[in-house]
């Protein structure tokens, strides 16, 4: 098993204690959903757990260094990823609650989203102080810092005392970037620019050391926020990035070819209306820009950086009618974090594709106003539609790059020495070093995975029950009695609740429900298809094993096997035999080739020896998997029971 919230009222609490039991019950008007995901092998595939607010998801998966995290993840995506993707039955409990009681317990939910969130960036800033109090004691020799937002001008940098000398040649020069640094001149006067250049290389040379976690002082807890400041690193980044964008905006260069996207097709042309609104945000955004001179905040750089590659698009777009946007896919990821799309799904990914553009594009046009969400969601669509439909040398499977979440596409900058001694420097590294050595024990302390006691069950029943002893707090009751009120019952967080199918049961033992249900799995809503166009006994003996299925075919995610057990209780133990014999010669194999793979069949024969023993059982874990699966918008709901 691997930013605002809402606030609950005393007054109300305590006139539904006084008000009774009656009233609690006419007062369920506001469901949540507790959601049971059955195992596949993979991850959980001891089976997982969720719980469901509206169109929100919160579960906890396991995550390195042994840490329990929560995530949040949009419904649709989360059950389309399991349900289809992984191929697991969803059941669920609809749970019948009071407007205030749903209330108070998302707002539990996302307070423990955010304070985890909190802590484990402050673990990522005391790795990232460690890594450049290393770097700055010998500057020449570290590896460059990535800068987010450069990538869009330039492919590399080097800060210097004053600004570059002379301008970009004409070839590179950006009219919007002309305009932009006519105006900040006219505004402020002819010294500004240089003036604001040296503060920031001032500021960044005047940097010193100092700790933004105090793991000793401020112990860490998962109900309350930690008082913190920006770190080292942070600092010395934001800074650079200040230095790197006003060179930028010094030497009106046009961004990078490669970091614009446009292409001239039908569907990215500009009708007189569109080209209208998109002047009138690039006005707004010229504007805000000039604004951003005079900013107190200390990241100012990055918004400049994006804003100026944006100007660019913009009066591309407008000049050539066609939509130009930044590219917002994400550079130098490894092979692990393309999505690979096969040449015969990539029709159903174009057109997932299309639909999402077009539905921006709705808003868009939709939009007195062109507003930066609009035009951030436009330019993200864009983005993914147009590495679908770039031409491509040969029909071999499409790697796409995953997207980022706002434009930040980076370049290295080398690291500017500071006037700082050596010693100091390897002070704070080594004080930082045992920093991250208490912070992580504190963390693990506080989120440390653990299968029986920390999982994705128990802590979802934590997180209710403390909201239950807070709500009680309020009134005369126990969290027991509260939540015999509020719920219709109990549930410990302990003992053979921390199985996942256990606490399913047990909640439909102990919460008042309003409805129960089951999302069928993408493979038997297949198999429920063919039925309808077969016969049954056909399409169950050809469905049977991998060799003759028309829905499964074999992928990197799953270990090599024969026969799907979970179909039939009786036949399972003999195809379980097979599937066992496979696996176990998948991992002698593996074991022979570990020198060309890395161990990759060897792990997987091991993983298919641990998912077929239970078929000896009559239990089944795998069901087979569906990586290369792409939500379609038409495809019909999963069907409940």
């Amino acid at each position: 098993m691997p930013a605002t919230g809402f606030k609950f009222a005393k007054w109300a609490l305590a006139l539904n204690f006084l008000i009774g039991i009656a009233i609690a019950h006419a007062d369920q008007n506001h469901p949540f959903e507790f959601l049971y995901i059955d195992a596949n092998e993979g991850s959980a595939s001891g089976g997982h757990t969720a719980i469901k607010f509206d169109r929100q998801i919160y579960h906890f998966q396991h995550i390195e260094p042994g840490l329990l995290r929560l995530y949040r993840n949009d419904a649709a995506a989360f059950e389309f990823a399991y349900g289809f993707q992984e191929n697991r039955n969803i059941h669920g409990h609809s749970i019948a609650v009071s407007e205030d009681f749903f209330q108070a317990l998302r707002d539990a939910f996302i307070r423990r989203l955010l304070i985890q969130n909190q802590h484990l960036a402050q673990l990522q800033a005391l790795y990232d102080d460690h890594a450049l109090a290393l770097g700055l004691q010998n500057p020449g020799a570290a590896a460059p810092l990535p800068i987010k937002g450069l990538g869009y001008f330039l492919s590399e940098y080097r800060a210097t005392a004053a600004f570059p000398a002379g301008d970009a040649p004409d070839s590179e020069t950006s009219q919007a970037l002309t305009q932009l640094r006519e105006a900040i001149v006219g505004e402020f006067g002819e010294e500004f620019l240089a003036d604001k250049r040296q503060e920031a290389w001032q500021t960044l040379k005047a940097l010193k050391p100092k700790l933004a976690v105090k793991p000793e002082i401020s112990q860490p807890t998962a109900t309350h926020f930690s008082a913190t400041t920006s770190s080292f690193a942070e600092r010395y980044r934001n800074q650079l990035l200040n230095l790197a964008a006003l060179d930028v905006l010094h030497s009106r260069r046009s961004p990078r070819t490669k970091s614009l996207l446009m292409m001239r097709e039908a569907r990215f042309q500009l009708n007189a209306l569109q080209i209208a609104k998109l002047q009138g945000f690039r006005q707004r955004l010229f504007a805000d820009l000039i604004k951003l001179m005079r900013s107190q905040r200390n990241d100012w750089g990055y918004p400049l950086l994006v804003g100026m590659a944006r100007l660019h698009a913009l009066d591309h777009s407008v000049a050539s009618g066609y939509l130009t946007v930044l590219d917002r896919s994400r550079s130098g990821v490894d092979y692990a974090q393309f999505t690979v799309i096969e040449e015969d799904k990539l029709p159903v990914a174009l057109h997932y594709s299309q639909e999402v553009f077009a539905s921006a594009s709705r808003q868009f046009d939709s939009l007195s106003v062109l507003d930066e969400l609009a035009y951030a969601e436009l330019e993200l669509s864009a983005t993914a539609l147009m590495q679908l439909t770039k031409p491509r040398e040969d029909r071999q499977a499409l790697k796409l790059m995953p997207l980022t979440t706002t434009p930040s596409r980076p370049a290295p900058a080398e690291l500017l020495g500071l006037p700082l001694p050596i010693n100091e420097l390897a002070e704070f590294q080594n004080t930082v070093a045992e920093q991250i050595e208490t912070y992580q024990n504190q963390l693990q302390s506080l989120y440390g995975y653990n299968l029986l006691s920390r999982n994705c069950v128990t802590e979802i029943f934590r997180v209710i029950n403390q909201t239950l002893a807070d709500i009680a707090l309020t009134t005369t009751e126990s969290p027991a009695q509260a939540s015999q009120r509020l719920l219709g019952g109990y549930i410990e967080e302990q003992g053979l609740n921390m199985i996942p199918f256990v606490a399913y049961a047990q909640i439909a033992k102990s919460y008042r429900l309003s409805a129960s249900f089951q999302r069928v799995p993408y493979r038997e809503q297949q198999r429920q298809r063919r039925y309808r166009q077969m016969p049954q006994w056909q399409v169950d003996l050809q469905e049977s094993n991998t060799l003759s299925s028309t829905i499964y075919n074999s992928n990197q995610d799953d270990s090599a096997f024969l026969f799907f057990t979970q179909d039939q209780l009786w036949p399972r133990p003999l195809q379980g035999g097979f599937n066992l014999a496979i696996a176990s010669g998948q991992g002698l194999y593996g074991f022979l080739s570990w020198p060309w793979d890395g161990g990759d069949n060897f792990q997987k024969g091991l993983k298919g020896i641990f998912v077929s023993l239970p078929e000896l059982l009559f239990f089944n874990i795998r069901k087979g998997s569906f990586p290369e699966l792409l939500p379609e918008l038409n495809t019909d709901a999963p069907e409940n029971f």
